[in-house]
């Protein structure tokens, strides 16, 4: 699923399909007595934006995106609002209100919405972004009724039509659906006025790479995007001079956003070739990340140039230690290796690895949340980000779930807990949950926080560690820096700290801990940097996880009774219609089919 809420809608001048009969009353023409007034609100979710991040906050790159393609000759006064780091009731007046965001944040949206209604009820409000696309998989477009329009796809090509629409009173469909993608080898530069303006706020900033990822797993919605299981590329030179411009700006913080870097190699590597180039040229150091997959083990030389590039951070879905539910969600790139030990190559270069994982799958039996706790610990890994398996709208797992039955009434919103998913799982109900907390118990206490830091460390003198220059993507000083200018994050920062140091064995290992990578620091560059890039991780999931118990969970099992057959219903194969090539759809139910049929034979011999 996509981290980022980048992409709206690619509609060329007057060419909205229309998906709905209902049709909103044509609005009043803007008189031209002063600029016709945009505002990007940016609103995720705050309890999932504040235990995500903690004080360190990142632009939304989908608001300096599309305000690239505004003409400058529409007149129009363009603003952004960002309530993670602006009070919601300080939203100015606008004529204009556009709106993005993912799953979660549809709830909190659309409060801002109706606030907003009732202070400027002449005002129009539009959304799109992820959610818009997923809720029209899903059939649950109807949660955006009061919206005035909901638009899905990418929009750099029709934000400038729809904004002339609105402020000239044209009649416009609630409902309006891109014919197509954008093709991002057209993009523009990111708008500098907006970005010049705001860009201080924030720890570190985005720049979009890339679209699209080649791979095939069940669980994910990048595939099944038009044309999306292929990348799509930005122009090495564009993001160049993204980078030069953001740097001459004093950010050193620099996210790529993508599905995945390394989706074409030979882009990936053009991109570093200019990077270096250019480093050498301006002396800039930034500190980068990015997402990629496992493979990335595959190309050593572009593993090295990546860390001379400056590379510090990678987001790699690990997913599972198990090779069974690997298999069974068709991640071939990760269930054809021995997973801890390439995990432990990538990083021997120098890089931290942030592992994604996932409980839930039909494959995990009760020892899952055990194997996914050695397996940390194997492949050296300081970071983990776990979650529970949910099925996006669109994917083959959700047609699946759905086929099956196994599908649950939720409405994408936190709802006041901090796990909700939409599927009955296998696992029962008490073992997820006591599994998870087991889980979360053990990954937050000491000696084993300990151990993945001294593994770490001995990895990096194995002989294979590419030093960077700067001071890495964790930067303490900027960190606090940020978090002084936002009181919630200074709260929680406190609050971190006070709960941490509450507890004398935490203490004790953060300072053996300090104590190891400060004996390192003549062999092991940057030593203080991994340092406290774990201490940072290891207090935000002590926090995240403080007395975690069974209310904070919304999930549930399949019933007694359920006939395991079910697991892969007979028609999985033949409803099988995405947008990619017939060859893939194939791998990939073979992948998923024969692991399955596996799961029903084990269950079944063992009834």
């Amino acid at each position: 699923m996509r981290a980022l809420s980048l992409y709206w809608g690619d509609r060329p001048p007057n060419a909205g399909k229309i998906m709905t009969d209902k049709a909103h009353a044509t609005p009043s023409p803007h008189t031209q007595e002063r600029p016709f007034r945009v505002m990007f609100v940016h609103a995720p979710d705050p309890v999932y934006s504040n235990t995500q991040t903690y004080g360190a906050i990142f632009m939304p790159v989908w608001a300096y995106t599309l305000a690239a393609h505004i003409p400058d000759d529409l007149d129009v006064d363009l603003m952004l609002h960002d309530t993670r780091v602006q009070k919601v009731d300080d939203i100015p007046e606008a004529d204009l209100y556009l709106f993005s965001g993912i799953n979660q944040d549809a709830p909190f949206m659309e409060q801002i919405r109706a606030r907003l209604k009732v202070r400027f009820p002449k005002a129009r409000s539009i959304v799109g972004g992820p959610l818009a696309w997923s809720f029209d998989q899903a059939g649950t477009l109807d949660r955006f009724e009061n919206f005035d329009h909901v638009f899905i796809g990418d929009g750099e090509a029709c934000i400038a039509q729809l904004i002339q629409d609105v402020r000239d009173g044209q009649p416009m469909e609630h409902f309006i659906k891109s014919p197509g993608r954008f093709e991002i080898a057209k993009a523009k530069p990111m708008h500098r006025g907006l970005m010049d303006a705001t860009i201080s706020r924030y720890y570190g900033a985005v720049i979009e790479v890339s679209r699209g990822c080649p791979f095939l797993c069940e669980f994910c919605d990048i595939r099944i995007m038009d044309d999306n299981n292929r990348p799509h590329n930005k122009s090495a030179d564009l993001i160049v001079e993204e980078l030069d411009h953001l740097c001459s700006l004093g950010v050193s913080q620099i996210l790529f956003a993508c599905d995945n870097f390394i989706g074409e190699p030979r882009w990936a590597e053009l991109v570093i070739d200019k990077i270096l180039e250019w480093k050498a040229r301006t002396g800039h150091t930034p500190s980068l990340y990015t997402w990629l997959t496992i493979n990335l083990n595959n190309h050593p030389d572009l593993m090295d140039k990546m860390r001379r590039a400056g590379f510090d951070m990678l987001f790699i879905g690990i997913e599972s230690f198990s090779k069974n539910s690997l298999l069974e969600t068709a991640k071939v790139q990760n269930s054809s290796t021995e997973l801890t030990q390439v995990v432990r190559e990538i990083q021997s270069r120098g890089f931290i690895i942030v592992g994604g994982l996932i409980f839930g799958f039909d494959s995990d039996d009760e020892d899952c949340f055990d194997i996914t706790l050695k397996g940390l610990t194997d492949a050296a890994l300081l970071s983990g980000d776990p979650s529970l398996l949910t099925a996006l709208p669109g994917t083959p797992l959700y047609r699946r779930m759905k086929l099956s039955k196994r599908l649950r009434d939720v409405r994408f919103g936190l709802g006041g807990y901090k796990y909700q998913t939409n599927i009955k799982y296998l696992l029962p109900r008490r073992t997820m949950i006591d599994g998870y907390k087991h889980f979360v118990d053990v990954f937050t206490d000491g000696a084993y926080q300990y151990e993945r830091l001294k593994a770490f460390f001995d990895l990096q003198a194995e002989g294979h560690h590419v030093p960077i220059e700067g001071q890495g993507f964790g930067n303490t000083g900027l960190f606090l820096k940020m978090v002084f200018k936002n009181w919630r994050a200074l709260l929680q920062l406190t609050q971190r700290l006070t709960r941490f140091s509450l507890n004398p064995k935490r203490v004790y290992y953060a300072l053996k801990g300090f104590g190891m990578a400060f004996s390192r620091r003549k062999d092991v560059p940057n030593w203080f940097g991994y340092f406290q890039f774990w201490l940072f991780a290891w207090t935000n999931a002590a926090l995240k996880y403080l007395n975690l118990s069974d209310a904070d969970f919304d999930l549930e099992s399949v019933p007694e009774g359920f006939d395991i057959h079910d697991i892969l219903p007979k028609d999985y194969g033949s409803t099988a219609a995405e947008p990619i090539p017939a060859g893939k759809i194939k791998a990939q139910l073979r992948s998923t089919t024969t692991q399955l049929e596996s799961v029903i034979e084990r269950k079944v011999g063992a009834a």
